[in-house]
């Protein structure tokens, strides 16, 4: 079957009109610029008094964790309605969020047309307050610790922060979790140099929502099928790889499948994974690459570029685009994978690719790719 990469590759681009945490950013959106540091509490650096006793550190604060307990289900049982920004190195993004609580939520980038307003069903959500599904697997990842210093005010409300430690002792992200509802109001991530590279959040928040709203008929979800461990068990009897976990500590939060017909001729299945801080979408859908399929991730600006021992079509992953979308062939299925919040996004791409290893085409079977592919390993990546 033709066109089934330039499908999956386009079925992750119109998912990902906004990542407020980064559950799965998928695709480019237009823009409304804030300030990068107009937050307070914010500084852009180390901060100190989250790492000056590691040596006192428990494996996990007790505190820490029944406040990441208590978030992990806030939004299950409150309504809200306000104004998200996410922001990383690339730009920032404004989205109008209002969740309905047993039902979903619904959302607009700022700038577009209410018309393109988007609806995630409860448990699909793409607003970071809405899912605690990864704030529930910290523990298993990082260790979780109160920080009282870092207790600021978001989108006017008292917020009390928690930070998560890696094994190293380095300081990954930053939470803010109100202190009345136990909602997610902030989330950081930063890099090795304590340098904050993501960034979602609250700008305003109120709790309720209008009282005459509803789920328009034409917003319809187009991930109809929840996949649970039968049906995923199902689903792999019919070529889908559909995997338990990912490397790098990636545990699978959710699975759906997308009906022929909704998102593209053939069905669609999303995965969703993450290791409590960054997150990872896997789509799978049946087919190879043929010709046309390539020749239009070429048009989308792809290129195909070597991972440790594999090729695979790549766009991103550059530090003026940070965010990496790969397609490959496995077994007669076309995989595209999304990564748009890791501390290495191409490094994570790699380790997937390696554990679902396409085929080698003719191209990397040649003396030259042999050669390449030894020096690759010889010299970790350099030329």
């Amino acid at each position: 079957m033709t066109r089934a990469a330039v499908l999956a590759a386009g079925v992750a681009a119109g998912l990902g009109a906004f990542a407020v945490c980064g559950l799965a950013a998928l695709g480019s959106v237009p823009a409304t610029t804030v300030g990068a540091d107009s937050w307070a509490g914010w500084t852009g650096t180390v901060d100190a008094a989250a790492v000056s006793d590691r040596a006192a550190m428990t494996p996990d604060d007790a505190v820490a964790v029944a406040l990441l307990a208590r978030s992990a289900t806030a939004a299950s049982t409150v309504a809200y309605s306000g104004r998200a920004v996410t922001w990383d190195r690339t730009g920032t993004t404004t989205t109008e969020i209002t969740h309905l609580p047993g039902r979903g939520t619904i959302w607009v980038v700022a700038g577009e047309p209410r018309s393109s307003a988007r609806f995630s069903p409860e448990g699909g959500s793409s607003s970071f307050a809405d899912d605690g599904r990864p704030l529930a697997l910290l523990r298993d990842n990082y260790r979780v610790l109160r920080e009282a210093d870092l207790d600021t005010t978001v989108a006017g409300r008292p917020a009390e922060a928690v930070v998560a430690v890696d094994a190293d002792g380095s300081l990954d992200a930053r939470y803010w979790i109100d202190a009345k509802t136990g909602l997610l109001l902030r989330k950081e991530l930063l890099d090795p140099a304590g340098l904050v590279r993501n960034r979602s959040g609250f700008e305003t928040l109120t709790l309720a929502v209008p009282p005459d709203t509803a789920v328009p008929a034409t917003m319809t979800d187009k991930w109809t099928e929840p996949l649970g461990t039968s049906a995923l068990a199902t689903a792999r009897t019919g070529g889908c790889p559909c995997p338990e976990s990912l490397p790098g500590g990636l545990v699978l939060l959710d699975a759906r499948r997308a009906p022929a017909g909704s998102v593209s001729t053939m069905p669609v299945v999303h995965q969703l994974f993450s290791d409590g801080v960054s997150t990872v979408s896997l789509f799978s859908i049946e087919g190879t690459l043929a010709t046309s399929d390539t020749d239009g991730l070429i048009a989308r600006g792809f290129t195909r570029q070597q991972l440790g021992d594999h090729f695979a079509w790549v766009r991103g992953g550059t530090s003026s685009s940070p965010a990496v979308t790969v397609v490959w062939e496995f077994k007669g299925e076309v995989l595209t994978l999304v990564n748009d919040d890791a501390e290495d996004p191409l490094a994570t791409a790699g380790a997937v690719v390696a554990a679902f290893p396409p085929l080698p085409d003719p191209e990397d079977s040649s003396l030259w790719s042999r050669v390449t592919r030894g020096w690759h390993r010889l010299t970790g990546g350099g030329s």
